[in-house]
């Protein structure tokens, strides 16, 4: 089995100049990409960041954060993605929980500076990182059973809980996604729920897997989803009634 990183592999083999993602105004390649996710790779090292530690997000979807999603687990570090509706409170617990290092923050963050070693604004700060780093080697020979991710749940009573899950998981969870679900090279998904939930990432790896594109609303509206559909021919989705 392959591991966070093996979709985009393939993705830049068979369709380097194939259209990626859309965002707003940003239209980005698999080979733009990649590149991409080499420089946040780069610029994460350049930090003192190595395998194993943990770099959180809080914010809107953005491509960037489709990015962080792929990249940060592809280098061995742990993704910590962070429930952007919650209180300073309830982040700083999943932040100090999760034992971050990083915060990449698209919203107020309060104090939350004190929790980690870095906070980087998910906008131009995300932006300045990734173009002042040098591109990184991103390594080819992890093990699947390492850990990808902690997910932040408050599906239960009292504090949310964090779900450690391996590259094994949820590439499995893209690989059982394919069974039903036609994927192809034409698919054209539209990202609605927010990727800080499974509902929003869902089909992340599915989607680049056959190098398809992903579209992405940064918050749900209904007039500009169905404007979303018609402009790009957006072929599926997910939304929670």
């Amino acid at each position: 089995m392959t591991t966070m990183l093996g979709p985009l592999r393939r993705a830049l083999r068979i369709a380097a100049d194939a259209p990626a993602v859309t965002c707003g105004d940003v239209e980005l390649t698999y080979d733009q990409t990649w590149e991409r996710c080499r420089r946040l790779v780069g610029g994460l090292r350049e930090l003192g960041l190595a395998a194993g530690d943990r770099v959180a997000v809080v914010g809107p979807n953005c491509h960037r954060y489709l990015e962080l999603y792929q990249a940060v687990p592809g280098t061995g570090m742990v993704l910590v993605p962070l429930n952007q509706r919650h209180t300073e409170a309830e982040l700083r617990y999943a932040i100090d929980d999760a034992g971050a290092s990083l915060l990449f923050a698209g919203r107020d963050v309060g104090s939350l500076g004190e929790s980690v070693k870095h906070v980087i604004d998910l906008g131009d700060g995300y932006e300045r990182l990734i173009a002042g780093s040098e591109p990184a080697d991103l390594p080819d020979d992890m093990d699947e059973n390492t850990l990808a991710g902690l997910f932040y749940t408050g599906g239960t009573t009292g504090a949310a809980k964090g779900v450690m899950l391996t590259h094994r998981n949820l590439v499995a969870n893209a690989l059982h996604y394919q069974v039903f679900a036609a994927f192809r090279p034409e698919t054209c998904w539209l990202i609605v729920a927010p990727l800080f939930h499974a509902a929003g990432s869902v089909a992340v790896l599915a989607t680049v897997w056959h190098a398809g594109r992903h579209v992405v609303l940064p918050v749900f509206d209904p007039a500009a989803a169905l404007d979303l559909i018609e402009r790009h021919g957006v072929t599926d989705t997910l939304v929670v009634p």
